[in-house]
């Protein structure tokens, strides 16, 4: 199955919630929307944003709730470019740093496909009638994940 971009439904929210409220102040944050991918047990949601009123409003960083196969990774993401859809022939593209994620002792192991999903679910999240598209003739998206100091491929 590949992702899906859906609202939560409220039985899915219960389980979010008892997921996050381990790691969140106060649980579960932001809207009810999320890019899942059910069939591998994989989600992946904002919890919080960022905007800059001295940078024109620009997004400065975002915190994110991801689930990858039972292990939750919450991470924090900056977007340091952006070009829109509609000047860039129905791509969307993002080059995007990680902050800071947290993958746990026991998914150590696997912190490139950790990494590489989140890369794909970024992606899922912004394209067509994804949770955070733009709407209009957007056709793709491309991200450019940097960790680290390199890209994630």
């Amino acid at each position: 199955m590949a992702y899906v971009n859906e609202e939560i439904s409220d039985k899915d929210w219960e389980e979010y919630e008892r997921i996050v409220a381990a790691k969140r102040f106060r649980g579960g944050g932001g809207n009810r929307d999320w890019t899942i991918d059910r069939e591998r047990e994989i989600w992946f949601k904002v919890y919080e944003r960022w905007t800059d009123i001295e940078d024109d409003g620009k997004e400065t960083r975002t915190l994110w709730d991801f689930y990858w196969k039972g292990v939750y990774v919450p991470a924090e993401t900056k977007r340091l470019k952006m070009i829109p859809y509609n000047t860039n022939n129905g791509v969307y593209y993002a080059y995007i740093k990680i902050l800071e994620i947290e993958i746990p002792k026991n998914a150590q192991q696997h912190k490139s496909e950790i990494l590489k999903e989140l890369k794909a679910a970024l992606e899922a999240s912004f394209v067509g009638l994804g949770i955070y598209a733009y709407g209009g003739d957007l056709k793709s998206c491309k991200v450019d994940l940097e960790y680290e100091g390199a890209l994630v491929f």
